[in-house]
């Protein structure tokens, strides 16, 4: 995410939230070593120990037979988070198997496609 795509978005008005979850055994302590990974000053990291992000996604994208992580979600300006569940996004990708044989519906990771998709969004005034 970082090389691929921050890295390569010019746009200072762009945010990322990294929401880091307690999958493969990973814990809250390990956040700050985790946050070299996506180090850029317009992302803002969360530890969501609790997995609500991962149901609430699991029900807006559909198609998850498994937790909602390893996924990267586009909203538009206009996004607004009402009530219990996450706004349905703009654009998403997963990386949950492999491009062969992904494990869940949906596009898997496709970096430049992905920055296009961003790029597009935040030309969107």
């Amino acid at each position: 995410m970082q090389r691929d795509v921050l890295d390569k978005l010019d746009d200072r008005s762009v945010r990322a939230y990294v929401v880091w979850v307690p999958m493969n055994r990973g814990m809250e302590r390990e956040v700050p070593t985790a946050t070299k990974e996506i180090w850029d000053p317009r992302a803002r990291h969360y530890w969501d120990g609790e997995g609500q992000l991962i149901a609430g996604y699991r029900d807006v994208l559909g198609g998850f037979n498994e937790p909602v992580w390893d996924t990267y979600i586009l909203y538009g300006r206009d996004a607004k988070w009402d009530g219990d569940r996450p706004p349905a996004p703009a654009h998403w990708m997963h990386q949950l198997g492999s491009s062969r044989k992904p494990r869940v519906k949906g596009v898997y990771w496709d970096p430049p496609a992905f920055l296009e998709q961003a790029r597009s969004l935040a030309a969107t005034r």
